[in-house]
């Protein structure tokens, strides 16, 4: 067995204050909370996108005092007004904490790309991401409910009373599909409901780390 699979196989809860607090420490006020839902398809939708590039026509965000987001029309190519939308609203400094960064940076490598004017401000926003995923993925945390998983959807229940499974849209793919569907209230309502949920999973997942290290 690997040194995650024994951890596993011990069936209990592991808590490593000191790693966790190091992670904490790398956190840097203002903080940002911040997730995107995107659509790809094999034949490209808009103008500048490629074969399943991903598309990002919603984003969630929360802040220590709001929440801000952005869903897009369904009318057109929505990453200008995705962009500028979050440019907006997001501050200059403090970190960005994103869960699995890979998905979050590339898009917005991808929007520098094809909006110069705004490379700049995007890779403020790059350099200052954090990835809540780390201290979960490195098992510094870890609950057996988790069923060795450290994908937001498992730990979210393990550390918290919040949950995916009341929502009608409850996963990337179905909301992905949703988009072509925007033109419905439900929808809208839906989608908006389970992005919002992304990062309020993050400030409350964080929130429960600084806890369990006291």
């Amino acid at each position: 067995l690997t040194e995650k699979q024994q951890l596993q196989k011990e069936n209990k809860i592991i808590i490593q204050k000191e790693k966790i607090k190091h992670f904490l420490d790398t956190l840097q006020s203002p903080l940002y909370y911040l997730d995107f839902e995107t659509i790809s398809s094999a034949i490209p939708l808009y103008d500048g996108t490629k074969p399943y590039q991903q598309v990002p026509f919603q984003y969630s965000l929360h802040t220590e005092d709001n929440h801000y987001e952005f869903l897009a029309d369904g009318k057109g190519d929505p990453r200008s007004e995705f962009i500028k939308n979050l440019l907006d609203v997001i501050g200059e400094t403090g970190s960005v904490i994103v869960y699995n960064q890979s998905f979050e940076i590339a898009r917005l490598k991808e929007l520098a790309e094809f909006f110069p004017e705004y490379k700049v401000e995007i890779e403020n926003i790059i350099s200052r991401i954090v990835d809540l995923l780390i201290p979960f993925r490195n098992f510094h945390y870890y609950n057996p409910i988790q069923q060795g998983s450290a994908s937001i959807k498992k730990v979210l229940p393990a550390l918290t009373d919040l949950d995916y499974s009341k929502l009608e849209i409850n996963n990337g793919s179905q909301a992905a599909l949703s988009y072509f569907d925007l033109d419905k209230k439900e929808v809208r309502e839906n989608l908006l409901k389970y992005c919002k949920l992304d990062t309020l999973a993050e400030v409350k997942i964080l929130e429960e780390l600084k806890k369990v290290c006291l």
